[in-house]
């Protein structure tokens, strides 16, 4: 009998805070309805402005960069020297990467067009320039991303910056890629033996044994294997 007089106290007092809860809710809504409003009204108008700018502005200009993007493409894959500048420049009819990247800056292809700007001063063998527009790159898109980042720490290996070369080749292998992948790891690996780190170049031969055993025969990759065990003993 005491239990059940208890419970019904307890539901008592539950149901009591409850309604307590609703009156404050409601009080609280009715001396803020302005307030309230004001602001669901203001998520709505920039929700709907950042609608309205994708379509009637980003996106146009997104399509209009790409169909730019034609041109200096075809320059760079062509490869001389004279068209490579003109890939960066762009011609008489045609609009280059740097251009490109200016006037559509917050576009994905702008954001293309630093990459391949990148590719084109490394064909012009200016490192420095092409490191510049590497590291503009932004991850928007996963497969060139993760080849920026290789790219990015080879320059970093042949400038002697050992720290961010092995900082890129970590980024650069944090994918799947079945050919990219393991050639990356392989660097890796390699960057690590050369400051004597056995245990994280093991890791990159192991990872390179169990995800790409193709590719771990056809890369000769068991002798460096053995060679950094036999450093770990």
């Amino acid at each position: 009998m005491a239990n059940n007089e208890q419970l019904g106290a307890k539901k008592s007092e539950n149901t009591q805070q409850e309604e307590n809860f609703g009156a404050r809710f409601i009080n609280f809504f009715a001396k803020n309805q302005n307030v309230i409003f004001g602001v669901v009204i203001a998520i709505l108008v920039v929700a709907a402005g950042i609608i309205a700018f994708n379509k009637f502005y980003l996106t146009p200009k997104n399509e209009k960069a790409s169909a730019a993007m034609i041109a200096p493409i075809n320059y760079y894959l062509a490869g001389d020297s004279v068209s490579l500048n003109y890939a960066l420049e762009g011609d008489d009819e045609n609009d280059g990467f740097l251009t490109i990247i200016s006037d559509y800056k917050i576009t994905k292809t702008a954001n293309t067009a630093k990459y391949y700007a990148g590719l084109t001063y490394l064909k012009l063998n200016d490192k420095e320039e092409a490191l510049n527009y590497l590291l503009k790159f932004k991850k928007k898109e996963d497969v060139l991303w993760y080849a920026c980042q290789a790219l990015i720490a080879d320059i970093y290996d042949e400038q002697g910056d050992e720290a961010n070369a092995i900082n890129y080749y970590k980024k650069s292998v944090k994918n799947d890629d079945p050919y990219f992948t393991p050639i990356n790891l392989f660097k890796l690996g390699q960057m690590y033996e050369r400051q004597e780190n056995w245990k994280e170049a093991n890791n990159a031969y192991q990872r390179i044994e169990s995800e790409y055993f193709d590719q771990y025969q056809s890369m000769g990759i068991a002798k460096f294997a053995e060679n950094v065990k036999s450093k770990l003993q």
